[in-house]
């Protein structure tokens, strides 16, 4: 409907207007070439690596992978599940020099309070462990791909001898800290501050999905969108009231794969409480400490077995 309209104006937008517009609007900027940033592909199951381009000059979006092509508005408007009018204040805001920030928030996200994190501290970081055959070596033994790394930020701290996960803002826009874990031993150091109870680890990678998998740790949550499976972590089995109201905001239903322990089981318990027949609660057999102990295969299986009866229900 748009598109004519949309190529009469190829170049009505500044590459840094489309490069705030799409990052505000929860859509992760993976890469970028000359004339494109590249994104992973809304439209079809693409989660490895990015196959859909936006152009620098018009917005408009194309996918290698499924073909689908679309203006920059109807990008915007497939992502978000807003209006032709919400997208286009959207748009504007930015051409009439408004704070796209407090813009975006006031229809897209309920404003939140978060304290922005040091970007270049996580870059840093994630070269390190890029360039770490001791935190590569600790990142594969524990089934996580090199590229997942690179992907997701992942870091490790030489000093400290410990790999870091970046947590974000539900919006993708901000990183707000990041949790910490020991190569030897179990030790874990979070950033000061880390706003725990209002994030869940992953959501603006799916919050626009129909359904999410949520699991205690963030490594298992990385196992999951590995085998491209919508996941989530609550960072711990202690989940908040504001985490159970995300997942109940943004998701039809959730797939809870609790630690088999007792406080994995609390914290089901919890949220299926709160949501009642939006949830369901997975038990692992006994020998399985989490899902992350699951190899690739078992758990796109037990995917499968999942999803079949639940989309029966929904």
């Amino acid at each position: 409907m748009y598109r004519s309209t949309r190529q009469k104006q190829a170049n009505i937008y500044t590459e840094e207007q489309i490069r705030s517009v799409i990052s505000k609007s929860g859509i992760e900027i993976a890469s970028e070439v000359e004339s494109d940033f590249l994104i992973f592909c809304p439209f079809h199951n693409n989660h490895r690596t990015p196959a859909g381009e936006v152009s620098k000059t018009s917005g408009t979006f194309f996918c290698f992978s499924c073909h689908e092509s679309r203006s920059f508005i109807e990008l915007l408007m497939f992502y978000t599940k807003k209006s032709f009018f919400e997208v286009t204040r959207l748009i504007n805001s930015y051409e009439k020099n408004i704070d796209i920030v407090d813009d975006v928030s006031s229809f897209l996200e309920e404003k939140q309070e978060f304290h922005p994190f040091d970007r270049l501290l996580i870059k840093k970081l994630n070269n390190q462990a890029l360039d770490s055959p001791r935190a590569i070596r600790y990142f594969e033994g524990r089934r996580i791909s090199k590229e997942s790394v690179s992907s997701l930020s992942l870091g490790y701290s030489e000093k400290q001898d410990m790999v870091t996960v970046p947590i974000s803002t539900p919006d993708g826009s901000d990183f707000v800290g990041f949790v910490g874990r020991s190569i030897e031993g179990k030790s874990f150091r979070n950033t000061p501050g880390l706003p725990k109870s209002k994030v869940l680890f992953n959501l603006h990678r799916n919050k626009y999905k129909d359904h999410v998998y949520v699991v205690e740790s963030s490594f298992d949550a990385i196992r999951l969108h590995q085998c491209g499976v919508s996941a989530v972590s609550t960072l711990g089995s202690s989940v908040s009231k504001k985490q159970i109201d995300l997942l109940k905001k943004y998701f039809n239903y959730v797939i809870l794969i609790p630690d088999n322990d007792d406080a994995g089981k609390d914290m089901s318990k919890k949220i299926t409480e709160v949501l009642g027949k939006q949830s369901i609660s997975i038990g692992l057999p006994n020998r399985f400490k989490d899902i992350g102990d699951l190899a690739d295969s078992d758990i796109v299986e037990l995917t499968k077995r999942v999803n079949d009866p639940l989309l029966a229900i929904y």
